[in-house]
This record gives C-alpha cells, structure tokens and sequence, in this order.
C-alpha cells in the first residue's frame, strides 16, 4: 500500500533495535488510541506489542511503503504520557534505540503477543500469478486458511520465510486478523469457586459432587484444582458440577511476594532518631509536603543510620498519598532493604529486579503500575518503576558506578531519577558515606542540598583502621613475591575468631587466580578472542575468560612447549578461600563473589548464612563492602587495597577511597568495636591515606583539584566513542574518520583516537575516542554527528568507565 496524505498515522514505540520510532497507518474508521495504550504492529514479518508515542508523527520519506496496526490493545493509556516520554528522551539523551529503553522499563511478558498468525485476503484469489518464495507460502496459506509462521516453516522449510510473509503483507495478498487478540497481562493463577450450595436437589444422588461443592462453600474463596483435588474432588466431578452452572472457574492475578526474598525476620531495637537523623527527616518531609521537586544528599558516616531516614521519609510520602522508590546499587544488596522496607510496610511493596522469574517481574511491575503498592525496591531498572503517585527516590550507595548499566542501554539511574523526580514533582535523596565527585560538587554549588549526619546512633564509634604495610612483608613460598595474608592480619582475624566474633575479608578478585603461567616458556593461556589472560578457576580446573565467557579446561601440560611446570600467579577469591582454610581450619565461612550471586537466591542464602552465625567468616569481592548490616562482625580486612590504583581510568583513586572507606563501614555496627586492616603497599598514596583516616572532605578537596585541572566530570561531560572491528587497522580508519568528523564544533576538546586500554574482546579490535565538553548540547550535537556517520561507534554518554 503507497503513501495515502488522507489516512491518520500513529508514531509507535516497539520493543526493538529500530534506532527511531516508526510510523504506521491506522485502519479506516479507527479513532486515534490514546498515548501509552499498547497496539499490535507488523514489524517484518513478526507481530509486535508497542506504545503510542507523544510528540510530532515523523515524516514518512516519499515513496515509503506504510503499513497498518493490526490491533489497538488498551481502551487507555497503559502508560500515561509522561512516562513514555521519559523513556524517549533517556533513549536521545543516550543515543540509544528507543525501543531499548522501553524492553529495559517494561517487562517482556506484558509486551509478548506469541507468534502472529496469517490469513490469505480476497485479493489473494484470482491474483496475478506470483513468483518463487512468495508464490509457495500464498499457496500454501490458500491451502491451510489461516498459519503461523512456525507452522509454515515446518511445511515449506524457513529459507526466505520472512521476506516472502512481508511481500504478501504489503502486497494486500495476506493479513494478519486481529479477531481474538488480546493485550498481554501478568501470570493467573486459576480457581474455582462455589456459585451454588450442597443442599441443591439436583445433587440428592451425587454424593461426590455433593461433597466436592460443600467443601468449596465452606472455605469461601476460589480453590486451586489441586486443592480440591487433594479434598477428593475429581476433574470429572468439577466438570459436572460447571455443567449445572453450580461452580466455574475464575482468574486472578497471581501474587507478588517481596518477603519471598528478604532474610530472615531478626528483632530490631525501637527505633529512637538522633537529632541529625531528625532534621534530615524534617527537611525532606518538608519537600514532600510543598510537592515540588527537591534534591537532597544525605552525607552520612558509615552506620550513621541513613536507612532509618529513607525509612522514615518514604512513611511520609505515604502518609501524604504519595509512593516511591528505594534504589539500591547490587541485587545482593536487596534481601536486607526488604526485610527492612517489609517489616514497615507489609505487603504494599515491590521488588523488581532482573534476577526475578518473568512471571514475577511482571506481577510485582503491574502492582506498581495499578497503585497497589506504597514502595518498590530494587536495583538500577526499578526506577523506571510505573507509580502513578510518584513522591520519592531513593539512591543508595549513591556514588556506585554499578548504576550506569554498561550494556546497551548505557543509561544511568541517578540521572533518570533526577529528571524523573523533576518531571514528576518528586524528592530526590541520594545517600553515601563517601559521595561522588560529582555529588559533592553539587552540594557545594547547591545544586542539591547536603543533610549530615556526622556519627553513629549511640555510643558507637566507626571502626579503626590499622594500615598493614606489605614492603616489610616476608611472602609466603609459591607466591612470587606477593602477600595474600599479612600476619598481622591473621593476628587481628584470629583474635576476632578467638572471641566469638565475625570476620570479613575482602578481596576484589574472582576465581582462583588471575592467570596461569607456564614457569618454562612464559605462556600465560591469554584469551583467543581478548587481550586479556584467562583466570584459573580451581572448582572444576577450568581457564576462563570474564569478558567473552571463553572456557578452557586446564591442562596437564604447556600447549605450547610441552612443560607440566603450570602455575597460579596472583589471587582471586577461590584461592583465597584455599588460604583461608590452611590458615583457619575451624572456622566455617561463606564466599560472595559474582559467581555466587549469579545463582538464584545464591546472595541471599550467603547472607543468611552470615548472618545468624552459621559461618564465622565472609570472603568476597567488593560486593562485601557495600550497604550490608552484621552487627557480630568486628573485624575487616581489605587485602589488596592498592588494586584499583593501577586501573588506567581517572575515577581509580576515587574507586579506591570509596571501597576501603565503605568497607570499613561494614564492621563495629554491633556493641562491639569495629577495626579495618588495610593491607597496602602504598599507604602514602592519598587515596589511602584519606581512606585510613575516613576523612572524606580532605579526599574531595584534592580529587577535585585534580578534576578540575584536567576538565574531568564534575567539571565537563564526558562521551565514549568506541569503533570495533575484526582488524585493527579498519577500527584506527573508522576512528580517525569519526574524529575528523566533530572536529571543528565548538567547545569540545577530543583525547583520541587511541587503541582502548582492552585492546581486543570477544574477537574484535577497539579504538577509542574520548570526547570532553563544558556543553551537554555541544557532547549532543557531536554524539547525533558520530552516530550519522556510515561505520557508527558505541557511544556511552557520561562513562563510568573507560576500559
């Protein structure tokens, strides 16, 4: 069908790569749908679910075939107008493909139609002969009347299926028929439930039925069928009992339980707010009584008790008709908040997070999406979290780079929740013991206003950090001259152990080691696809690599010239546990690393674990360090502290000072004193040095000289422009062509094009250009540029990392 300037068109938002939003016909007689309301698009050959976009409909180039909706599936929006717009410009403001934002904000489940089905028109009848692939598939759906694509591979093969269905499509010979279509809705769980009573006549001589129906009234809500079936009821007495109309079977919505996934209950003492607490309570309930947007940074000490404020801020909101969300930065950070948001709230909250079972992602979103819910809790995605009431925000451990996704789409959930609150008349609260770079220089500016609270409730003290100096340190034989435990270290762990008390120890490294050298010809079994060294993992004597999931088995000797002399060179948290349990043989302990929380539940279960006692010990990689709360554990040891300084990225010392502070957070929460052994072979280096003393302003003050010397975030944007290619010399053309590009706008400074710090990942090369700017129209304009350009780089707007 050409171009018609007399039919209505519709800009729709699919859940695809399509790097814009597209335009479609509406069928005759069809009044526009509202915006947000869900309809049914052909897109190629499938049938997708999108929503009505805001805004202008795109201008459709002349000689453009247009297609129509096939279905409009919401009387109303099913989304108001704000959010998908919100979704829309997160997509422009990170050169993403819409569609990408949209499949991160909503899940899949309630975007799935299943597979479209195909039905031959009247045109087809009598047509003019058609020709090759497009004229099997005609007559064949001639022949079945009505096929599904899968059902239509299965007959004719699937080589040029798609093409010839979109031939057929456009060509009127073929339609998609929308009888019977349906949005999508969350998971059901079915029931059934009495519409009549036992004393019915017409049951006299059926004692089963009889039976079957007064059990179903004495409870007096729907039954599973496996329930009833349970009380003796058989499918065959159910189905009697339907035919006489005196049950049926109903739908409801199946439960979402967060408590499903918090720890275990454990009693909490009242709680009793200090006077610091109490006016950073005071001035957000303020703000969310004036009912306009509002950003504050709550600046507290580790264990100053910035959960009670989030707390008892979000009871405001509600008490004010409002709801929010509380972010945190790990999913292994979600178990205690739950418990704790759980046990205020009771059941109007949700939990939304990638880890979820569909079925369950979807059942908690549409709960928040209907107002049924006060809070949602959960990691980065959570604040596109649909309440319709929105009050409040909450970002915990706010400065965390794991907020800003790296994975398409590259958005950060700090910024999206600043527009968001300031789109929706919202508060903003972001807390850290150790803000960003960023942050501070908005609090110092009074971009945000800074709450403090300076100390811990009560008579606590912070934990002491006792530096352990590793240049005096004799190292253990077999470890190549590096330390994984100081003495001094075993000593301050031992007496923590000795006195029935809990130990953590840190170390930013997964697997057993980072690599395996062979002693005879240096081989070092590197990734084929990455220029980086695969790690040895002990548990089942693998070699694998963490970026592209290459997996090697190890060896029994050098491939290379033949030496059974293989070694482990440096430490990861497999060996680390080996160590430990030479080292303290009676001592149970848990491990949380990456590998442990990419199990289901496998976080949770961990924490539980150390928690009530069951291990004495915790060993893991930074995900140890953040936001958790053991009030038995006294004693922390970072055991590389010096690791991220040789990262080649301006945020290392910042990274640095961030995880020995915070992990000097997580013990002395309890009764009991807390102390921190930071094992370190620089402790002049000020990162360290700040880190020790838990003296966050003399950090920021040096940090952002620094920033400020180098035109570094807070003091410019920053945009990543990355080119890939099979060779390295087509991605040093493509990234010399993309500087020449954008070198003459105005106000951009460019560092680049140079190879990226990993040179190589998963089979490809990778140059890098690093675009600085005092303008975000300006870093705008030369992103819209680079991505017009006939070989586009990756662009990641506001890069955590430079990698």
């Amino acid at each position: 069908m050409g171009s018609d300037e007399s039919r209505a068109r519709i800009a729709v938002l699919l859940p695809t790569g399509f790097p814009h939003v597209a335009t479609y016909l509406l069928p005759a007689g069809t009044p526009p749908p509202p915006v947000g309301s869900r309809v049914a698009a052909p897109f190629g050959p499938r049938l997708l679910t999108g929503l009505v976009a805001p805004g202008e409909v795109p201008v459709v180039p002349e000689g453009t075939t247009e297609r129509e909706i096939v279905a409009v599936l919401d009387e109303s929006s099913f989304l108001p107008e704000p959010f998908v717009d919100l979704l829309l410009r997160a997509a422009a403001y990170y050169f993403a493909p819409p569609g990408e934002l949209l499949r991160a904000a909503v899940p899949g489940r309630l975007l799935d139609l299943g597979e479209a089905s195909y039905v031959p028109t009247s045109r087809s009848i009598g047509a003019p002969p058609l020709e090759g692939r497009a004229a099997e598939v005609l007559s064949a759906l001639l022949e079945m009347g009505r096929a599904t694509p899968l059902e239509l591979g299965a007959r004719l093969g699937s080589h040029g299926l798609g093409k010839a269905l979109r031939a057929l499509l456009d060509g009127g010979l073929a339609r998609i028929p929308s009888e019977g279509m349906r949005a999508a809705r969350p998971p059901v769980s079915r029931g059934w439930i009495a519409r009549g009573t036992a004393d019915d006549p017409r049951l006299a001589r059926r004692p089963k039925q009889k039976a079957a129906l007064a059990h179903l009234a004495a409870l007096g809500r729907p039954a599973s069928a496996a329930e009833l079936r349970a009380a003796g009821a058989t499918p065959a007495v159910l189905a009697s009992l339907a035919k006489e109309g005196l049950v049926s079977v109903v739908e409801e919505d199946r439960p979402a339980d967060a408590s499903r996934h918090a720890l275990p209950p454990r009693a909490v003492e009242a709680f009793v707010p200090t006077d610091a607490q109490r006016e950073a309570v005071e001035a957000v309930g303020r703000a969310l009584a004036a009912g306009k947007e509002a950003r504050f940074l709550l600046d507290g000490v580790t264990g100053s008790g910035k959960t009670e404020v989030y707390l008892a801020a979000l009871e405001r909101s509600i008490a004010l008709g409002r709801q929010g969300i509380l972010l945190v930065p790990e999913i292994a950070l979600v178990p205690g908040l739950i418990r704790r948001v759980v046990g205020r709230f009771g059941t109007r909250v949700s939990l939304l997070h990638s880890g979820l079972s569909d079925g369950e992602r979807s059942a908690a979103w549409e709960r928040a999406r209907r107002g049924e819910v006060d809070a949602v809790v959960g990691p980065r995605s959570a604040v596109f979290a649909p309440l319709p009431r929105l009050g409040l925000i909450v970002v915990d451990e706010a400065h965390d780079g794991s907020y800003k996704q790296a994975e398409a789409p590259r958005y950060d959930a700090r910024t999206v929740a600043r527009v968001r609150a300031h789109r929706e008349g919202a508060v903003l609260l972001l807390g850290s013991a150790t803000p960003s770079m960023e942050q501070e220089q908005a609090a110092r500016d009074g971009s945000v206003t800074r709450l403090v609270l300076p100390a811990r409730p009560g008579a606590r003290d912070r934990a002491a950090v006792e530096v352990v100096d590793l240049r005096g340190e004799p190292a253990r034989a077999g470890d190549h001259g590096r330390v994984l435990f100081a003495s001094r270290t075993v000593e301050l762990l031992r007496g923590a152990f000795d006195r029935g008390e809990q130990g953590i120890v840190l170390l930013n490294r997964r697997g057993f080691s980072p690599s395996l050298l062979c002693r005879a010809c240096g081989q070092d079994f590197r990734c084929t696809s990455c220029s980086v060294a695969r790690t040895y993992h002990r548990r089942g004597e693998r070699l694998l690599c963490h970026y592209c999931g290459d997996l090697l088995p190890v060896p029994r000797a050098c491939p290379a010239c033949g030496s059974d002399v293989l070694m482990p060179v440096g430490f990861g948290t497999e060996r680390l546990a080996e160590r430990f349990e030479e080292i303290f043989p009676e001592i149970p302990y848990a491990v949380l690393d990456r590998d442990a929380a990419a199990r289901r539940g496998g976080a949770a279960r961990v924490l539980a674990d150390f928690e009530s006692g069951a291990a004495q010990a915790l060993l893991g990689t930074q995900m140890v360090a953040k936001g958790h709360d053991f009030p038995n554990a006294t004693v922390l040891a970072v055991l590389d502290a010096d690791a991220l300084l040789s990262f080649p990225d301006f945020r290392s010392a910042e990274r640095t000072f961030q995880l020995v502070t915070q992990a000097a957070g997580r013990v002395g929460r309890g009764d009991r004193p807390g102390l921190v052994a930071v094992q370190t072979a620089r402790p002049e280096h000020e990162a360290i040095a700040a880190a020790v003393a838990q003296d966050h302003p003399r950090f920021a003050a040096g940090e952002l000289r620094f920033r400020r010397t180098f035109a570094y975030p807070p003091f410019s944007h920053l945009l990543l422009a990355l080119w890939t290619a099979r060779e390295l010399p087509e991605a040093e053309e493509s990234a010399r062509a993309g500087r020449a590009e954008i070198a003459r706008l105005p106000r951009l400074r460019l560092l680049g094009p140079a190879p990226a710090p990993l040179e190589r990942l998963k089979g490809v090369y990778r140059v890098q250009l690093l675009v600085k700017s005092d303008s975000r129209e300006a870093l705008a304009e030369a992103g819209d540029r680079l991505r017009a350009l006939p070989v586009p780089p990756r662009l990641d707007r506001d890069p955590q990392s430079l990698l």
